[in-house]
């Protein structure tokens, strides 16, 4: 395990992604999105992710540079078809064509199809947030087998299904709340099995249900399910993502779409706010920082050192690895690289990108 510098990262990101086939905007969008994941602690989400993405170019469910669909708003409700492009250039522009509509109707509601992975779906709470808007993004995933079990079943019956909201204050999410609605996203199950090290209690159930701290299993040949977090509760809002990115918004749930090879599709719908429709901005943002500042004063649990907000275990991990590096683990660089070799990228001159930080 080394820890290299988020320029470094970013440049064999980019490299990479340029081999795939994106052009300059596509991969700066991407890498971006990828490192920031990273940044944050969310290493699930990060580069990590793009040996996945070669395969799926290779199987043809990834589609670099593709030109989305913005279909004519109805209301205040925009439908966008990403026809399976990067997820994270689909996204942004998928919101930019759905906040047309708030200056009329202070609200917009996005329907996101087909998209390529997503990834962080935080960032899309930050994105509205920068803007001024309170966001709520809720993402599901089908073009393959369901890895969630619901709760009390010994087989998966949806995916991770995660949830994102956020307040503007100052064109800052504040606070940010990013979750996946099992207890631990599959990204976290693939990097415990990259490390070699076992998973949490509550994350992982085996094919009779039972609880296990193995994710080989899961990792390499999908065998048991994760599990959803809170037990019925958490079960209940996975199932109502899916079925308001899948059945509302979209085309497809789980249990109708296609398993294709490598498969990852997100559906994501959204809900972008005006808060001057409410009351004045410094007036929401006010009760908003009165509210975070009172769950600040709470004394904290014995051996607690702090009471913290959604997204402050995140601005803090941005801090720490912009400073001391990314951790990457050399199994994850293993993996990338020979994906980059079969598009033809060399592998020595694609691992010489990575920077390692002098400790």
């Amino acid at each position: 395990m080394s820890n290299y510098s988020s320029q470094s990262v970013k440049d064999f990101a980019k490299s990479v992604l340029k081999g795939f086939g994106c052009d300059e905007n596509e991969a700066e969008t991407v890498s971006s999105h990828l490192v920031d994941a990273n940044l944050t602690g969310h290493d699930s989400h990060g580069i990590g992710m793009l040996p996945l993405y070669g395969e799926q170019i290779l199987d043809g469910n990834l589609v670099p540079n593709q030109t989305p669909v913005l279909h004519e708003p109805v209301g205040a409700i925009s439908v966008v078809d990403a026809r399976r492009g990067f997820g994270h250039r689909m996204a942004l522009e998928a919101l930019d064509h759905a906040m047309k509509c708030v200056p009329e109707h202070k609200v917009a509601i996005l329907a996101l199809r087909d998209s390529g992975h997503v990834s962080r779906v935080g960032t899309y709470s930050e994105y509205c947030a920068a803007q001024g808007y309170v966001s709520l993004h809720m993402v599901n995933v089908v073009g393959h087998a369901p890895i969630v079990a619901p709760f009390g079943s010994r087989e998966s019956g949806f995916s991770t299904n995660p949830i994102s909201m956020a307040m503007p204050v100052g064109g800052q999410a504040r606070p940010l709340l990013d979750i996946a609605t099992s207890t631990v996203a599959f990204g976290k199950v693939r990097v415990a099995s990259n490390k070699g090290e076992k998973v949490p209690p509550g994350c992982l159930v085996d094919e009779q249900g039972l609880e296990t701290l193995d994710p080989d299993p899961m990792a390499q040949s999908r065998i048991g399910s994760l599990s959803a977090f809170g037990a019925h509760k958490g079960s209940g809002l996975g199932i109502f993502v899916e079925l308001l990115a899948g059945a509302l918004a979209s085309t497809d749930t789980v249990a109708t779409m296609e398993h294709l090879p490598h498969g990852v599709i997100n559906n994501m719908f959204s809900i972008i706010i005006d808060p001057t429709a409410f009351d004045s901005r410094e007036a929401v943002e006010r009760r908003t920082m009165d509210f975070h500042d009172f769950i600040k004063t709470r004394q904290p649990a014995v051996g607690i050192d702090a009471v913290l907000l959604p997204g402050e275990t995140e601005q803090g991990n941005r801090q720490h690895r912009s400073e001391h590096g990314i951790p990457i683990d050399d199994e994850t660089v293993r993996q990338i690289v020979d994906i980059a070799s079969r598009f033809s990228l060399s592998e020595e001159q694609t691992a010489q990108l990575l920077n390692p930080v002098k400790r």
